[in-house]
């Protein structure tokens, strides 16, 4: 069975790695899921590896990948060279070269290919694990909005009741 994953780049979360209980809770609830998704038989994963959500999970799944058998990790990237950031450059570097495959969705860059990508990794998908802090706009909510009109389940990690978590 197969799994991707969307979700929000790190100005979508409403917290940061410095928010500590906030950013921790994200991570076990991802790592948690990862882990349901892995004990239910779950053992193909697509990320689209855009900073954030996507290499948060290609994390865990590598992660996990050493206490499962069969598992395989997917990057969808779409086009052949992302943007690369100072902060993110090895970081992406390293979850690639531990890819199972790569899939470049998109001979060039063009207004869209970000979607086209997001398209691919549903139509492969069983199941869509959705990193979502509940705004309808944007490209998670894009992909969302795409797995549900195709029929596709999605499972949801609620980003907004961790940062209302934090007002009490």
């Amino acid at each position: 069975m197969i799994c991707c994953v969307t979700g929000h780049r790190p100005g979508g979360f409403h917290f940061s790695p410095e928010d500590g209980d906030n950013y921790l809770q994200y991570k076990e609830r991802l790592y948690h899921s990862v882990k349901e998704l892995l004990d239910m038989g779950y053992r193909h994963f697509i990320t689209g590896m855009a900073e954030g959500a996507d290499t948060d999970f290609a994390i865990a799944v590598l992660f996990y990948k050493k206490q499962y058998e069969n598992v395989t990790l997917e990057a969808a990237l779409p086009y052949p060279v992302q943007k690369k950031t100072a902060s993110n450059t090895s970081l992406k570097e390293q979850i690639l070269a531990s890819c199972d495959c790569v899939t470049v969705v998109s001979d060039m860059y063009f207004e869209g290919c970000m979607q086209k990508r997001n398209v691919y990794m549903v139509d492969q998908a069983d199941l869509v694990l959705a990193v979502w802090n509940g705004e309808r706009k944007g490209g998670t909510w894009n992909t969302i909005y795409y797995a549900r009109r195709t029929g596709k389940p999605v499972r949801y990690i609620m980003l907004e009741e961790l940062d209302q978590m934090r007002l009490f």
